[in-house]
C-alpha cells in the first residue's frame, strides 16, 4: 500500500490528515510491525493480511508525477521482492483504494501463457447516486467504443488502460523500465510498451468493481471525466464522441502500411495521415531494417502503437465532427465497428 499525496493542491493538507488516520489505523490493527526503512513498514496480520506499507505522507510527491510515481514505487518494490524470492508469484498486481476486488482476483494469472506480458481485467462501476451513475455510463460507453474502434482497426492495443485493473508479469515490467512517473496516463503508457514485448490478456471474468466518484486529484482519467460530463450537462451541452470515420480511415491506412512490404506503395486516401507522420521517411527506414514479411508486420505493430493511433484519431477529429452518443448509435459505420 503506497500512501501518498501531491504537492501544490488545495486539498494536500486535508489528505495529509486523512492519510495519517489510515496509517494509524493500520498500525493499530497490526499484530506486529517490522521497520525495513523510513518509508517501508511490514505490518503483520492486519485483519488476516500482511501489509507492506510504503508511507510517503510526510514527503508529498511532485504534482507532475503523482499517481504514476506512487504506482512505480509500489511496483518496483514488488519487483525487488520477487527478485529476492520473498514472493514466488511472478506477477505484479496494481489496483486502487476505491476498488472492490473479486474473490478469484489472484488466481486469474493461472490462465495466462508465457507469451503474455500483462492482464487487463474487465470492470464495472458501482454507485448509489443515479446522476453519477448516468455520467459514469456515458464515460464507460466512450471507453468501450474506443476499444471497439481499436479492434476494428486490427490493432493489438485493443485494451482499456485502467491502473486499477492492471496485472503485469514481473520480467516484462523490468523490460519496459516500470511505470512512468506521471500525474496521469501512467497505465496507458506502460501498456503501450508492454504490448510490444508480449500479449495483453483480457479475460471476461473476474470483474473489478470500481466506486463511482468525482475527482480532481489527477488532471485526466475517470474522475475528471465524470466531473467534465457533469459540467457539460449543467451548461446545457452534452458529452461528445469521436466520429466513427476516424477508425475507418485509420483501418484502411494501417492495412496499406502492413501491405507495404509486398507492394511498396504509399497508403492512398490517407486524409492527411501520410504528411502528419512523414510516412515516406518512416517506411523507407523501416524497410531497410525488415528482412521478412513477419518482421515487417512486427515493425508496423511497434511503430504504429497506441500513442500514434490516439494521435491519429485526434488529427482526423480536426476535420471530422464530434458527435453525441445517440447520433453515433444511428450510424451504419458504428454498426460495422461494434460488430467486431
Amino acid at each position: 500500500m503506497v500512501v501518498n499525496r501531491p504537492t501544490e493542491h488545495d486539498k494536500s493538507a486535508q489528505w495529509f490528515t486523512e492519510n495519517q488516520l489510515l496509517i494509524e489505523r493500520l498500525n493499530f490493527d497490526a499484530e506486529s510491525k517490522v521497520e525495513l526503512s523510513k518509508q517501508h513498514h511490514l505490518l503483520l496480520n492486519v485483519n488476516g493480511h500482511d501489509v507492506m506499507l510504503l508511507d510517503f505522507n510526510d514527503q508529498p510527491f511532485d504534482h507532475r508525477k503523482g499517481v504514476g510515481l506512487a504506482r512505480k514505487i509500489g511496483a518496483d518494490t514488488a519487483l525487488k521482492m520477487i527478485q529476492l524470492n520473498w514472493i514466488s508469484n511472478p506477477w505484479i498486481f496494481s489496483t486502487d483504494a476505491d476498488v472492490e476486488l473479486p474473490i478469484d482476483y489472484f488466481s486469474v494469472v493461472n490462465k495466462t501463457n508465457h507469451n503474455q506480458s500483462a492482464i487487463c481485467l474487465d470492470f464495472v462501476h458501482s454507485g448509489s447516486d443515479p446522476k453519477l451513475c448516468d455520467y459514469q455510463n456515458q464515460y464507460d460507453f466512450k471507453l468501450r467504443y474506443y476499444q471497439q474502434g481499436m479492434k476494428y482497426i486490427g490493432s493489438k492495443y485493443d485494451y482499456i488502460p485502467l491502473g486499477s485493473t492492471l496485472i503485469i508479469e514481473a520480467s516484462a515490467y523490468a523490460k519496459v523500465r516500470g511505470f512512468p512517473s506521471r500525474s496521469g496516463g501512467e497505465d496507458f503508457y506502460i501498456l503501450n510498451k508492454l504490448a510490444k514485448v508480449g500479449g495483453i490478456y483480457q479475460p471476461k471474468m473476474p470483474k473489478v468493481k470500481i466506486k463511482i466518484r468525482l475527482s480532481d486529484r489527477v488532471p485526466f482519467g475517470t474522475g475528471p471525466a465524470i466531473s467534465q460530463i457533469k459540467q457539460l450537462e449543467q451548461q446545457g451541452g452534452g458529452y461528445k464522441l469521436y466520429h466513427p470515420d476516424c477508425f475507418y480511415i485509420i483501418k484502411q491506412w494501417r492495412d496499406d502500411l502492413l501491405n507495404y512490404f509486398d507492394h511498396q506503395k504509399l497508403p492512398h486516401s490517407d486524409c492527411g495521415l501520410n504528411d502528419c507522420w512523414h510516412i515516406g521517411h518512416v517506411l523507407e527506414n523501416g524497410f531497410k531494417q525488415s528482412k521478412s514479411h513477419q518482421r515487417w508486420q512486427q515493425f508496423i505493430h511497434e511503430w504504429f502503437d497506441a500513442f500514434k493511433i490516439l494521435k491519429s484519431v485526434h488529427f482526423l477529429s480536426e476535420s471530422l465532427p464530434v458527435i453525441s452518443q445517440l447520433e453515433l448509435l444511428r450510424m451504419q459505420r458504428y454498426q460495422e465497428i461494434a460488430g467486431c
